[in-house]
């Protein structure tokens, strides 16, 4: 479950209720929600990509687009807009055009609010009927807590630009060799940990929505742990997840030395094929929350963490290079 999005499902009413604290202010976040071309970089749950046919942003006016899940399945959607009171509220109906065999019926709100410059998004879902509301719960709700975390996180850099990392270094390798071995258990496990440490325990569940469990030791036998939860993966282009500290069982917990650290750091692996046998490997770190204390950590260790990552990608190099 997301650390900063909620749900819930009203008693009386036949909604579902999701919404977050995003560190942006209210014109921006109504800007990315209503444009196609940042739409289709972030609407719906973790693993979905969107296809836009048509957007016509006006009362009685229709978005049509589709939704394709990691699996392959395809989602088509229309919008046909019923209020726009920007950059406030948005309200829409939503059904599938016509097109494909799964037709879920609604009322979509979108209402952003300004909290100091920061902005409360809430979604609300509005069935016709309690009974239709509580036959789709389980993934309405999990999937409007992903949706605003993939909102979050892209539109993070746009509101500040430190809030986002990035560093980046080609391998003479190729392009599925790279994404294989940032990817693969076997792989990582001879690799994924600073210089100095040794990975004592790594289990993997290699899906969106899965994880991957590790344990790190130094010399003398100080233990660290990691949670890396996947979000997307994009054989052999791309892959997101978040990135927490953990303990041995897999709880997150927080820095070990830093307490005001954020919880979840939003990371994107990026594989670009320079030549056939030449692959540079961009890494985006993204600070996602609306914490004052944990945003300003964050951007105060971008030299820091400039170091940490060139360790890694130095282990990494020697493993390719004898691997």
């Amino acid at each position: 479950m997301s650390r900063y999005s909620t749900s819930i499902l009203p008693k009386d009413k036949p909604q579902i209720i999701t919404t977050r604290l995003i560190d942006a202010p209210r014109e921006l976040v109504w800007k990315v929600l209503t444009t196609p071309e940042h739409l289709k970089h972030f609407w719906g749950p973790d693993g979905f990509t969107n296809s836009f046919k048509s957007y016509d942003l006006r009362v009685g006016g229709e978005a049509r687009f589709t939704m394709h899940g990691p699996d392959g399945t395809d989602y088509p959607n229309r919008f046909v807009f019923l209020n726009i009171d920007a950059p406030h509220l948005l309200r829409y109906d939503h059904d599938n055009g016509g097109e494909g065999h799964f037709d879920h019926k609604f009322i979509g709100e979108v209402e952003l609010t300004d909290e100091g410059g920061k902005t409360r998004i809430e979604l609300r879902i509005i069935e016709k009927s309690m009974a239709s509301r509580d036959a789709i719960p389980e993934f309405a709700l999990e999937g409007g807590l992903q949706n605003l975390d993939r909102l979050a996180a892209y539109v993070a850099p746009m509101a500040e630009p430190k809030n986002l990392f990035e560093i980046s270094r080609s391998f003479p390798v190729s392009q599925v060799r790279l994404f294989d071995a940032c990817t693969r258990i076997e792989d990582m496990k001879q690799w994924f940990a600073p210089p100095g440490m040794t990975t004592i325990k790594a289990e993997q569940d290699f899906r969106a929505g899965g994880t991957y469990h590790y344990g790190m030791a130094t010399p003398d036998g100080h233990e660290m742990w990691g949670l890396v939860t996947y979000k997307e993966i994009t054989p052999h282009s791309r892959l997101v997840y978040l990135q927490s500290f953990s303990d041995k069982d897999g709880g997150v917990t927080a820095h070990p030395m830093a307490p005001t650290w954020p919880k979840q750091m939003v990371t994107v692996f990026e594989f670009i094929p320079e030549s056939t046998n030449q692959t540079k490997l961009k890494i985006n770190w993204i600070y996602t929350g609306a914490d004052d204390a944990e945003g300003n950590t964050f951007r105060a260790a971008h030299d820091g963490m400039t170091g940490g990552w060139n360790g890694t990608l130095d282990s990494l190099q020697k493993f390719l290079a004898k691997n």
